[in-house]
């Protein structure tokens, strides 16, 4: 099979399928090529998105979109290999929105909407390489097939098999990335709503720092779909590896916790899932977007946003999708796909919420690599608590408790430090 394209897109996650969603609403012939045999089947995501980029660009998004449900209860847990010290805030967040949703229906709609505008959404196809001529990108080699095109457009998520062939990005570094492990645990609407204390439509997304990690960089979460949580750990690769962490048994053990027991303990595992995640924010994003005939979008750029409280790339793999769009859009009017032509992509970017984002939040990955915060901060925080909260015959006063929790282990001066610097950058 020989043709030609007005743009292919290699990869139907929320950047791939945000490019073809809105150059097929422009009437451009383009073509969404997805390795899983079907559109979602290798997506993995804890659970949460931001409604914002969605809502300007498909008006009906609260009508169709395959929502579990809607964030109104935000906690963060800090855990010793015991005991649990949780922090809420209840809102209606109406001025900015976020939702559960399992990732996989979640593109499976956006496929079937790029369809619906009139772009072609192929699974099962694996991209070997890049077809080049003279040094410009001129279309795809799937096997003993080719197909050509103006653009391509490289959505292919966290592993840069074909950003590499382009010239435009370097394998991950260790400290740039974070393994992900998930399981799905089915549980009753009616018990999800019970335990969290939610009415319907209602959801929680629960960050934890600590022991499920076994004290090394990353973190734990739960999100409550609507007869299913999503619990998961996250930990950064080069902390697993200087701790020796069997990350396949860690979520296991954050499982068992006594404080996640007590919620899941009438639930059943119904899948469990792996994935690297982008960490380096602003210093993962390669130093050239673009090349001659070719743009990166979503993961394989680095457009993924840990501040430590929130963490997004669904919405900003969408917008980065629907920049490259305009890009090509522009491109195509002027006849010209060259790197040059295409660069004004990165103009594009830095305008918009993903750069200013990225930037505003740019020395929290730097913070967050921080290991008080997930080593001795949360076993002081527990043990403190739980010593100042045991009432008997010598009840004790919380700051010589403090005192004698920190004695060798952290001094009042790095914790002051660490403090401020938290409030600034996070």
């Amino acid at each position: 099979m020989e043709e030609k394209f007005d743009a292919i897109i290699v990869g139907a996650g929320a950047a791939g399928l945000g490019a073809a969603y809105r150059l097929a609403k422009y009437g451009f012939n383009v073509v969404v090529l997805e390795r899983g045999q079907r559109i979602g089947a290798k997506n993995v995501y804890g659970g949460r998105i931001y409604t914002h980029v969605f809502e300007k660009e498909i008006p009906e998004f609260r009508k169709e979109a395959p929502v579990e449900r809607w964030v109104k209860k935000e906690r963060l847990t800090l855990m010793n290999s015991d005991d649990a010290v949780t922090l809420e805030l209840f809102s209606d967040f109406s001025a900015n929105d976020s939702f559960i949703a399992i990732l996989s229906k979640f593109n499976e709609w956006l496929g079937k909407k790029v369809e619906d505008a009139g772009g072609l959404v192929i699974p099962g196809i694996k991209v070997d390489d890049l077809i080049a001529e003279n040094g410009t990108i001129k279309g795809i080699t799937a096997g003993d097939e080719k197909l050509y095109a103006d653009v391509v457009i490289d959505a292919e998520g966290i592993n840069p098999i074909i950003a590499k062939k382009a010239g435009l990005r370097d394998d991950w570094k260790p400290n740039q990335v974070a393994v992900g492990v998930k399981e799905v645990i089915k549980l009753s609407e009616n018990t999800v709503n019970d335990i969290f204390q939610l009415n319907e439509g209602e959801g929680v997304a629960n960050l934890f720092l600590g022991y499920p990690t076994n004290y090394a960089l990353g973190g734990g979460f739960l999100y409550t779909n609507k007869d299913t949580i999503s619990l998961g750990v996250v930990i950064r690769i080069d902390s697993a590896i200087a701790k020796r962490i069997q990350v396949y048994d860690i979520i296991e053990d954050f499982r068992n916790h006594p404080f996640i027991h007590r919620i899941l303990k009438e639930g059943s595992p119904i899948e469990y899932s792996a994935h690297l995640v982008p960490e380096e924010g602003l210093d993962g994003i390669p130093r050239n977007l673009v090349g001659d005939g070719i743009l990166l979008v979503g993961d394989v750029a680095g457009f993924v946003l840990n501040r430590g409280l929130t963490i997004r790339g669904v919405d900003l793999a969408f917008l980065s999708g629907l920049l490259a769009a305009e890009t090509v859009k522009e491109a195509h009017e002027a006849g010209d796909f060259s790197r040059a032509s295409l660069s004004s992509y990165e103009e594009k970017l830095k305008n918009s919420i993903v750069f200013s984002e990225l930037e505003a939040f740019k020395r929290a990955s730097g913070l967050l690599g921080n290991l008080r915060f997930y080593e001795t901060y949360p076993q002081i925080l527990c043990e403190v608590l739980k010593d100042a909260y045991t009432v008997g015959e010598n009840s004790r006063k919380i700051y010589p408790i403090l005192r004698e929790k920190m004695k060798g282990r952290l001094s009042l001066f790095t914790m002051i430090r660490d403090v401020i610097s938290a409030v600034r950058n996070l």
